[in-house]
């Protein structure tokens, strides 16, 4: 099975990692300082206290997934589009695709632009990040939850479950599920609730869990996310809320996403987060004022820079 990471980043790099530990062939689509590093002096991994290095196939051509028996797409939201268009000359049609990003709107984004590949949409519940080019640290968490989205075949069903024997091989916690989108939600849950707060505050996230101030907000944008997911029809458990907070409190140094995508001046994911349920609970008739206070002060962020 040939695996290749369509946005070698730091979540990409982790997961890639452990799927050439299984002995998997993986190929990485990556760009600027990290991809030199890859393709000069491999891939450094700090995972649970143990280091590994791979040597690793890496380039910024697309072409290097034409013939990928699965695709993961492991790059931003922001850059997600983009990406789509980038390699939908050179994949296979019957490639599986698996889509990894922050938010609800991904598997729908991806399927558009993609409408034979089987799809699978995944939720990635990690804290990783790049200390420097070719060197990724993952400090926290990093199971997966996968399902089926579109195209559900019985001749992928084989390479899917060899896909989930590996990582569970090399120490994945990577398991199917059946209500993804409900998955997918849960995930938007954490997002809503830590990812903005952090960025602003430069708080680790289990530290904001554990201040009862920034908790109290914590649990407001996540209880408006709530309300707008069981608008839509998804009603995630009445206890997702404190489950997230007394796991983030255990967890280790999160450095969120947004936090590190503010500190080196890119552009954030606040529009499929806090920004998506501010607009979606509009839609609905609801109120979201602590969402649609957060969205701005990040966007007010973004803008500064």
């Amino acid at each position: 099975m040939k695996i290749g990471i369509a946005g070698a980043g730091a979540v990409g790099c982790h997961y890639g990692s452990f799927l050439q530990q299984a002995g998997q062939n993986v190929v990485y689509l990556a760009r600027n300082e990290h991809l030199v590093a890859l393709q000069q002096k491999g891939l450094t991994h700090i995972s649970n206290g143990k280091a590994y290095h791979h040597e690793v196939q890496a380039g910024d051509d697309a072409g290097i997934l034409a013939d990928c028996d699965v695709l993961l797409l492991t790059c931003k939201t922001t850059v997600l589009e983009y990406m789509c268009l980038q390699i939908a000359s050179s994949i296979r049609s019957d490639a599986l695709l698996i889509t990894m990003q922050n938010g609800v709107l991904a598997p729908d984004q991806v399927a558009h632009h993609f409408p034979s590949n089987p799809l699978i949409a995944a939720s990635a519940f990690i804290g990783a990040r790049i200390e420097k080019p070719g060197f990724v640290i993952h400090s926290a968490a990093g199971h997966l939850r996968l399902g089926w989205w579109k195209n559900e075949r019985e001749q992928w069903l084989p390479l899917f479950d060899e896909l989930l024997s590996a990582w569970n091989a090399s120490g994945v916690d990577a398991q199917e599920t059946e209500n993804m989108k409900a998955m997918l939600w849960n995930k938007l849950l954490w997002n809503c609730g830590f990812n903005a707060i952090t960025a602003l505050t430069r708080r680790f996230a289990k530290d904001v869990a554990t201040d009862e101030d920034s908790a109290r907000w914590v649990r407001s944008a996540m209880q408006e996310t709530m309300a707008v997911a069981a608008a839509g029809g998804v009603i995630l458990p009445d206890d997702a809320i404190e489950q997230h907070i007394t796991l983030t409190m255990k967890a280790g140094e999160v450095k969120t996403s947004m936090w590190q995508d503010i500190e080196h001046g890119r552009p954030t994911e606040i529009e499929v987060m806090n920004g998506f349920v501010s607009q979606r609970a509009k839609q609905f008739g609801l109120e979201a004022p602590t969402n649609d206070l957060l969205a701005s002060l990040i966007r007010a962020s973004e803008r500064g820079q």
